[in-house]
């Protein structure tokens, strides 16, 4: 900073300002993050920031909170001192003793918040707002370094000007605005960011302007470099602030008031570096002064800002419009304000005509500007006005797709309703066809069963008949006997004759009764069965009687195989189902055992049906066969509907697929088939003894 005065004597207290100043240099030299390398960064500045600290009530990152509370009262202190000892008439010393204190604390702690907010954001996987910060934290560690530099040279009594101190608080504002131009990148149009450009340099050769109408009267013998830097203070931070509020107002940002602290932040150090600068060309700047104050608590703010510094859009079509209006105002204002600057220099200032042709200049330079940027923002409505009529004829062409697609989708429904109709008719086919299966796999089960009763019943008339035929042949001999009986001894032969024609009828009589018998009994359990597997009658029944009837129909279909059919298990197991859906489970399984198990052994073989219960609530029918057993292969597809070995054999593929629809659907049950090689097949079912209703 530019000093008041030349220091005359430095009192020993200043080693205490020296030792923070050193302190604060190895801080000030901390290598920025890479994002390549997030290990990165001043070990020993890492080093204080990994410091563990609770969480600030303000909502700023863990540590911050402690950082900026130390830094704000130490700060606070040093301005109440400085401040007190000008009032009181203090040695000059020492108040530009506290007046420096409370800039170095004020200028170390907002850097140190800075790179708090570079670490939270890289913690949260924050990547463009640690880009954002980085840069900021550079800015504010570039200004700790030019305090730090300012104190050597007040520490020395060299007081040059340029000082080497200026390059680094120089370089703040320039920083603060790269991290926020970076910042857009990405989420506005390569126009907008140019058209922001182009602001910032309109508003920043307006504040050249004004500043040489305000320094130039009072510059006396300064050098044009000195006057140049003098500018340029005023003119970076300024420029800064106008790139903030571009990005204000490009982003729509609402409350977030971080983004607005800085950007005001880097505005009120642009005012207080024009004053400060005025007031030393007029030789009136003193220590313990409210602008020397305010330098510091402006910094200390901004460190609080960026520190939690994040650009969130708000929504609203008020603010957007808001927002859009002042980008419009904007150049407009930027050229009144140069104006204001060319009026004053030929109202207040007398200046010289170099000087007066470099106010002129600069306000030509800003009009140009602004016309350029008046230019972008008619190149910029040329374009939307061409993207509206590109929408337009996007718009139409739409439409007529439309039209066209409603008479695609017209023509498809009709299409798909053709061939939903189709597809309806060959699924009630399909239907019918299915039933027609199922009833020709009854009929052929029953058919066998209608085979095997005729023979048992031809076989039973046939004995009847010979019975019947020899009756009456009997009956006259003994009628003849009867009729030439006497007392002789021939006669004793007779009665013995007629005692055998007797006996032999009367064998005849029970040989007629017992076929009779059998006849009537295979016709009533051949009704039952007709009446239980055709009507699906329920009721109930027990179990191992049943399944023995069953059993004895087909052994009668087969009675000319050499197969024999075994039944065993335990009795009284009462059923409340389907005994003639459990009559064509069982009669399909015998069928297969007899024509796939056995037909490579001639039709020889076992077949063994046990019946036991399982549980309380279920019981268990195995039917087991000693024959070839099914290929592990085709052992998963046994109950795929049409899937037979024995297809060009007449074989339809659905006898176990009814099986099953059967046992799950009707009985209520589940049905399992094994088949380990050399063992037969196996195959179980399941069953509640009580059947489901919804069958019934």
């Amino acid at each position: 900073m530019v000093a008041s005065a030349p220091p005359s004597d430095i009192p020993s207290a200043l080693d205490s300002s020296f030792a923070l100043a050193e302190f604060s240099r190895h801080a000030a030299t901390a290598r920025d993050f890479d994002d390549e390398d997030p290990g990165q960064g001043a070990p020993l500045l890492e080093a204080l920031l990994a410091e563990t600290a609770r969480p600030s009530r303000l909502g700023l990152p863990v540590g911050a909170g402690s950082v900026f509370k130390t830094a704000g009262l130490l700060t606070l202190l040093a301005i109440v001192l400085a401040i007190a000892g000008a009032r009181l008439g203090l040695e000059g010393a020492w108040v530009r003793l506290f007046d420096n204190a409370h800039w170095t604390i004020a200028d170390i702690g907002a850097a140190w918040l800075a790179w708090i907010g570079v670490r939270d954001a890289r913690e949260k996987g924050q990547r463009a707002e640690f880009l954002a910060r980085r840069w900021f934290a550079a800015g504010f560690t570039s200004y700790a370094i030019g305090q730090l530099l300012w104190d050597l040279q007040i520490f020395l009594a060299w007081q040059p000007f340029p000082a080497p101190s200026d390059p680094f608080y120089m370089m703040m504002a320039p920083c603060c605005a790269l991290g926020m131009m970076g910042y857009l990148r990405g989420r506005v149009s390569d126009s907008q960011r140019l058209a922001a450009v182009l602001d910032t340099l309109s508003l920043a050769i307006a504040v050249v302007a004004v500043a040489l109408v305000v320094y130039l009267p009072e510059r006396g013998d300064m050098s044009a470099l000195a006057l140049g830097v003098m500018v340029a203070y005023p003119t970076l931070l300024l420029a800064g602030a106008c790139v903030g509020l571009m990005l204000i107002a490009l982003l729509r940002v609402g409350r977030a008031w971080p983004v607005w602290v800085l950007t005001g932040m880097l505005a009120a150090h642009g005012g207080l570096w024009m004053e400060w600068n005025a007031l030393t060309l007029r030789h009136a700047l003193s220590d313990g002064g409210v602008v020397n104050a305010a330098f510091s608590i402006c910094t200390l703010l901004g460190g609080v800002a960026v520190t939690r510094w994040r650009a969130l859009a708000a929504a609203g079509e008020r603010i957007d419009r808001f927002y859009e209006g002042a980008l419009r105002v904007l150049p407009l204002v930027v050229v009144v304000g140069v104006t204001f600057a060319v009026t004053l220099q030929d109202s207040i200032a007398h200046l010289s005509p170099s000087a007066r042709w470099l106010c002129d200049a600069a306000a030509v330079v800003v009009i140009a500007l602004a016309a350029m940027r008046q230019t972008l923002q008619l190149r910029d409505r040329d374009q939307l006005a061409e993207a509206q009529r590109l929408l337009r004829e996007r718009e139409n062409q739409l439409s007529e797709l439309n039209q066209h697609l409603e008479q695609r989708v017209s023509e498809r429904t009709r299409e798909a309703e053709l061939r939903n109709a189709e597809l309806s008719t060959a699924l009630q086919q399909l239907s019918m066809a299915q039933h027609e299966l199922v009833r020709a796999e009854k009929l052929a089960g029953l058919g066998s069963l209608v085979q095997g009763v005729a023979a048992e019943i031809s076989a039973s008339l046939s004995n009847a008949d010979m019975v019947s035929i020899t009756l009456p042949a009997q009956v006259e001999a003994l009628g003849r006997l009867l009729a030439a009986t006497g007392d002789a001894p021939a006669d004793d032969r007779r009665r013995s004759q007629v005692a055998t024609y007797v006996g032999a009828l009367d064998e005849s009589h029970k040989q007629l009764g017992l076929s009779l018998a059998q006849a009537r009994h295979v016709i009533e359990v051949f009704q039952q069965i007709a009446v239980d597997q055709t009507t699906d009658h329920r009721r109930g029944f027990d179990l191992l009687a049943t399944v023995r009837e069953m059993v004895e129909l087909t052994r009668l279909a087969h009675r000319h195989d050499p197969v024999e059919i075994i039944v065993t298990g335990e009795a009284g197991l009462l059923l409340d189902s389907y005994p003639g859906a459990i009559g064509q489970v069982l009669n399909q399984l015998i069928e297969n055992a007899i024509v796939h198990g056995f037909a490579r052994t001639a039709g020889e073989g076992t077949i063994f049906v046990r019946v036991w219960p399982s549980g309380h609530d279920a019981v268990r029918i195995t039917v087991h066969d000693d024959g070839a057993g099914i290929p592990p292969a085709a052992l998963p597809q046994v109950f795929a509907p049409f899937f037979t070995t024995r297809l060009a054999q007449g074989g339809s593929g659905l006898g176990l697929t009814i099986a099953r629809n059967m046992v799950n659907a009707i009985l209520g049950g589940r049905i399992e088939i094994a088949s380990p090689e050399g063992d037969g097949t196996t195959v179980t079912m399941t069953l509640p003894r009580l059947a489901p209703r919804s069958h019934g």
